[in-house]
């Protein structure tokens, strides 16, 4: 399976969110998965990728052409994709994912993350989307979203089309398990 992580590019973060990174891009490998993710050497996604390149795994990065420069992109990606803008970097990274996963992030990741929520309450896909919430990092994000669902701007059932999992394990063995057929994804949109 291809496996797309989204996830921070700051190198200057707590060691407990580059750890977990880590972990999950070993698991990943371990398990045969290749990784799908935005090519950058550093921070989170960094992390994920040294985790599966260290563990022999498959990479594909995937970045705009401007972020070419020296030390931005992970030389140890199996596969780079270079787009010209951010756009075509997201479109791609769709395109080439079977699963998704939302690590610890800033405005980019959640970005990247509600597009394929989106895309999944609008019927368009049905993959696996989890977040990976190392050390409770969104759970102010899950409390927001379960306000907005006592408010009627989501649908109680929205809250099913992804998972918050706390650990690596919990992460990869969710996306593994994900049954698309059991889950019909046609009467979420609010339209």
């Amino acid at each position: 399976m291809n496996i797309c992580l989204y996830g921070a590019s700051s190198p200057a973060l707590d060691c407990a969110y580059f750890d977990a990174a880590e972990e999950f891009g070993r698991l990943l490998a371990k398990n045969g998965h290749t990784l799908v993710y935005g090519g950058g050497a550093q921070g989170v996604m960094g992390a994920a990728a040294r985790g599966a390149a260290d563990a022999g795994g498959k990479i594909t990065g995937i970045a705009p052409n401007f972020l070419n420069v020296d030390g931005i992109l992970f030389d140890r990606c199996t596969e780079f994709i270079l787009t010209d803008t951010m756009a075509e970097r997201k479109a791609a990274m769709i395109a080439h994912a079977d699963a998704f996963v939302m690590a610890p992030g800033g405005f980019g990741t959640l970005e990247e993350f509600f597009e394929v929520l989106t895309l999944k309450q609008l019927g368009r896909h049905n993959p696996a989307i989890a977040v990976l919430n190392t050390g409770g990092f969104y759970d102010s994000l899950q409390s927001f979203v379960r306000s907005a669902v006592e408010r009627r701007f989501i649908r109680p059932a929205c809250l099913q089309i992804y998972a918050l999992l706390p650990t690596p394990e919990e992460t990869l063995a969710y996306l593994e398990q994900y049954d698309a057929a059991a889950l019909d994804v046609r009467h979420l949109k609010n339209i």
